[in-house]
């Protein structure tokens, strides 16, 4: 049989699990609003955004009331203060969402000088990563952190190509300087989601291993982050 906290646990879980989805689901549909360069959906992104931070504060206060209600200690502790944070992450991809949605929304009257490839591309990195990161969080499996230094390192490569592409277009023509500025922030938004993946990831293998880890550090070491 459960106990209370096990339930409220339970509970608070559920709710990341909401977050995640409802986080990685208007960070995808703002990068298609952009890609397409659809305003109408790009405004729907913007407003579904509300909810995100509605259930990120159903989160905080669940952590609180858990906290105060059952006193949780040791690893149970550390498990919900950690819970907090990255329902803070979490929000953060969204509130990226409505950006990537407001950018969008400014494009009115200019268009896309070139096939969106890295966009999309660097976008779908950063939902991997926030995939293997919220499953090392909820699921206490660290197995698959190492590739997470691959993915860095396959974002690196992108997002550098992308701007020495931009910077040649520049060179060449002198009617896409705004579209090309677009460019270079929702590149910026997309690095920065996956950015706060990562510090999920760190997060979990705290939770799991009691110790605060550097994953890059821990990866150029050769430490295994696998059951133990």
């Amino acid at each position: 049989m459960k106990t209370q906290l096990e339930f409220y646990i339970e509970e608070i879980e559920k709710r990341l699990e909401r977050l995640q989805e409802m986080s990685v689901s208007s960070f995808i549909k703002a990068m298609k609003a952009f890609e397409d360069l659809d305003r109408e959906s790009a405004a729907e992104v913007k407003e579904f955004t509300d909810d995100i931070e509605e259930l990120q504060h159903k989160i905080e206060g669940d952590v609180f009331e858990t906290i105060a209600r059952r006193q949780p200690v040791a690893k149970d502790l550390r498990k919900i203060a950690t819970y907090l944070q990255v329902s803070y992450h979490l929000y953060r991809i969204g509130r990226f969402a409505h950006k990537i949605a407001h950018v969008t929304s400014l494009s009115e009257g200019i268009e896309h000088f070139k096939k969106l490839e890295s966009l999309p591309y660097l976008a779908d990195l950063a939902r991997k990563t926030l995939d293997i990161s919220m499953k090392a969080l909820l699921k206490e499996d660290l197995s698959e952190l190492k590739k997470l230094e691959e993915m860095e390192a396959e974002s690196d490569k992108e997002t550098a190509e992308m701007f020495e592409e931009i910077a040649e277009y520049l060179r060449k023509r002198n009617d896409i300087t705004t579209m090309a500025l677009f460019y270079i922030i929702v590149g910026r938004y997309c690095e920065r989601a996956a950015d706060h993946a990562f510090e999920i990831a760190e997060s979990a293998a705290y939770v799991v291993t009691g110790k605060r880890m550097k994953l890059g550090i821990a990866y150029k070491k050769g430490e295994d982050f696998g059951p133990h």
